[in-house]
């Protein structure tokens, strides 16, 4: 007679071989791959067109939404197109109301100009013959003319130096590209390396330099004297006839040389035998103070 033994626990059935544990944990492992097989067998699997969608949007809903937001792309588009060629008339209009605008004001500048310049020869004619009527008037007119040749006050002529820069050339219709163009700081070195080599008047296009006189850019075009210039850029220089050789010796005229083999910016130089040089309309200064030399400094 088999029975139990005093005091044992029952035995669970499910625990027989194997129990209820090891079912439990092969449906866990089961469950993991299951996921990862409903997931990827999903992306494959056949979509029914007679299957309502399930809280989601059909391919059919898609294509027309696509659909909906090419045409309002394409209808912004050609508003856009149609405005420009409507109003291309009135913008037409605008420029060159704007270019008559700006013609006139150099035109009116230009005027201005030679009445200064009138004036300043009246203004001169009438204290030379002051200066006349005065002890010491000859020599003080004298000392005038010269200081004034140098500041820039009145018109100088001479032997001396012309140099060009141009900007290299493009096809026909285009406008060559900023680093094939020259750039004010071109027009610098130039004016610097003449300087340096003993010029004693320096014109750019007609506009004389002076102390205050300044060489910028702004919106693409060349200031000097905060008038715009257009290209060919021609520097006059009055000086000694040592001068081209000087310049053309120069750091300046090295660097104006390996600009113009790079980038073929036209750079020449030539000696004149005759520069006139017209008296500076830019403002210039009304005063002056001699500064005596420091102890050491040579006279």
């Amino acid at each position: 007679m088999s029975g139990r033994a005093a005091g044992s626990a029952p035995v669970d059935p499910g625990r027989a071989s194997g129990g209820r544990d090891a079912p439990r944990a092969r449906e866990r492992r089961n469950l993991i791959e299951q996921i990862t097989a409903d997931a990827v067998a999903s992306d494959y699997a056949a979509v029914d067109p007679s299957a309502a969608p399930r809280g989601g949007t059909t391919r059919r809903q898609r294509a027309l939404v696509a659909a909906l937001s090419l045409g309002l792309a394409g209808f912004l588009l050609a508003l856009g197109v149609s405005s420009q060629v409507l109003n291309a008339p009135i913008v037409a209009e605008q420029k060159q109301a704007l270019r008559d605008r700006i013609d006139a004001a150099g035109t009116r500048q230009d005027e201005l100009v030679a009445e200064v310049a009138d004036l300043g020869q009246q203004v001169e004619q009438a204290r030379a013959a002051e200066l006349e009527r005065v002890t010491g008037g000859v020599a003080l007119s004298d000392q005038i003319a010269d200081l004034e040749a140098v500041t820039g006050y009145t018109a100088v002529e001479g032997p001396g130096v012309v140099v060009t820069l141009e900007d290299a050339p493009a096809p026909d219709g285009e406008q060559p590209d900023d680093l094939e163009q020259v750039l004010d700081s071109d027009v610098q070195r130039a004016v610097n390396g003449l300087w340096s080599a003993g010029a004693e008047a320096i014109s750019v296009n007609g506009s004389r330099l002076t102390a205050r006189s300044a060489i910028r850019s702004a919106a693409g075009a060349i200031l000097v004297n905060y008038r715009p210039l257009r290209p060919p850029y021609q520097i006059e220089a009055i000086g000694p006839d040592s001068m081209l050789d000087t310049f053309r010796a120069s750091q300046d005229a090295a660097e104006l040389r390996g600009v113009s083999d790079q980038f073929g910016i036209g750079f020449s130089s030539q000696a004149a035998d005759r520069i006139v040089l017209a008296a500076a309309t830019s403002a210039l200064p009304d005063t002056a103070e001699v500064v005596a030399p420091e102890e050491g400094d040579s006279p």
